[in-house]
């Protein structure tokens, strides 16, 4: 197991909200990307019309202090009551196997 930090969080916004939790999340993920021990921090959206940030800390503890700071705070302001359930949070660590770093999100 890795110490790096692999997070997955799911936002299901309600429809009628999409575009403002996509707003938010677009402008809050570039501002994510200078904290310490970001490694990588990308929105996506699914077919289904969910937000999914990957999430690369280079360890929990740095995840914990992201969890504390201002755009995480802005976050669960600006989502209050326009999702459709809770943000889904997972949080992993990496069991690299296989070769040439295809077995780990790091390509290390």
């Amino acid at each position: 197991m890795t110490d790096q930090c692999t997070v997955i969080a799911i936002f299901t916004p309600k429809p009628e909200h999409r575009d403002e939790i996509r707003d938010l999340l677009l402008r809050i993920t570039p501002l994510v990307h200078s904290e310490p021990g970001c490694e990588f921090y990308a929105m996506n959206e699914d077919v289904e019309g969910r937000f999914i940030h990957v999430e690369a800390w280079a360890n929990r503890s740095l995840w914990q202090e992201h969890n504390g700071r201002q755009t995480v705070k802005d976050i669960i302001a600006g989502v209050e009551g326009k999702l459709e359930r809770d943000v889904e949070v997972y949080e992993m660590y990496n069991l690299p196997t296989g070769n040439h770093g295809k077995g780990s999100l790091t390509g290390k």
